[in-house]
């Protein structure tokens, strides 16, 4: 095998860890339990919920692309759209999962009232984990086609939420290094 094909297998095998220690904590499931009840009526039954989709492919960047495995973070990243996408209040998300993962799940969520400027200034001043979750959710509207927003809308998007990708913190520098990547493969594949 060659170099290349070598540090890519690498890579990958601890992906796969990162992802096989994440979901078998408890707490994982029982975040991803209360997401899937949540999100459970958006579609018909037996369909899978674009919202639940959306928060799992998140909380699993966060885990074994940016090599952040803590409980609470992935459970925040897998909660971090019920506030917007449900009738899920604030108090019932502190009685399940406390009050780190709910204030930070309330972090993450958007009033509709409020503009996207703002919205990305207070979530600059909240802790290296909220903003983590904040730059994988960026990632994954960035990489994934949504026909709801064009593309310049999502590059532009993901430019003012890679402002968030700042701190020593191991997991968001690697988190600022795959948006920047991204950027750039996107740019290079809608140019050519």
């Amino acid at each position: 095998m060659n170099f290349m094909a070598t540090i890519l297998t690498e890579q990958l095998k601890q992906q796969q860890e990162g992802i096989a220690e994440a979901i078998a904590q408890p707490l994982w499931q029982k975040a991803a339990s209360y997401a899937a009840s949540v999100h459970a009526g958006e579609v018909p039954s037996g369909e899978i919920p674009p919202s639940l989709a959306q928060a799992t492919r998140v909380a699993l960047t966060v885990a074994s692309l940016y090599h952040c495995p803590e409980p609470p973070v992935l459970a925040a990243a897998l909660l971090h759209n019920v506030l917007d996408k449900s009738e899920v209040s604030f108090d019932e998300l502190c009685e399940h999962f406390g009050r780190q993962i709910a204030t930070r799940v309330q972090r993450l969520s958007r009033e509709p009232d409020l503009g996207t400027d703002v919205h990305l200034k207070r979530l600059h001043s909240c802790d290296w984990q909220t903003r983590l979750i904040k730059l994988a959710d960026a990632a994954d509207t960035l990489d994934h086609d949504n026909e709801e927003e064009e593309l310049e809308s999502r590059i532009t998007h993901t430019n003012q939420v890679l402002e968030l990708a700042f701190g020593e913190e191991e997991p968001v520098q690697r988190a600022q290094r795959h948006l920047t990547e991204l950027l750039q493969n996107v740019r290079l594949n809608s140019a050519g």
